[in-house]
């Protein structure tokens, strides 16, 4: 086999490889939760909260997990009283800062 043929089939084989290769990174899995979300914010306390719901609210720009419902309770705002114990409740100051963070 000449050295130009040799080096040809080389890099078809190459090219073969690297097409079949997998260099998609594995996504990385969060463990599971284990209560509403709450337990994950305790440290978070005194950064800011945006958003109002599971699909938008962020804490310290941060997206909130939760396994049900979350709400954003601003000081005095009335709120229903019923109890869920998937719903994220993010209790925050006039400032719109995280105070607490509970399940209910």
């Amino acid at each position: 086999m000449s050295f130009r043929l040799q080096t040809s089939a080389a890099l078809a084989i190459a090219t073969i490889l690297v097409g079949c290769s997998n260099t998609t990174p594995p996504v990385a899995q969060l463990p599971p939760l284990t209560d509403c979300g709450a337990s994950e914010l305790q440290d978070q306390v005194g950064q800011p909260v945006r958003g109002a719901s599971a699909s938008d609210a962020t804490v310290d720009g941060i997206p909130v997990r939760s396994k049900g419902d979350v709400r954003v309770i601003a000081p005095g705002q009335a709120v229903i009283q019923n109890y869920s114990e998937d719903r994220l409740n993010l209790e925050t100051d006039a400032s719109g800062n995280l105070v607490r963070a509970s399940c209910g």
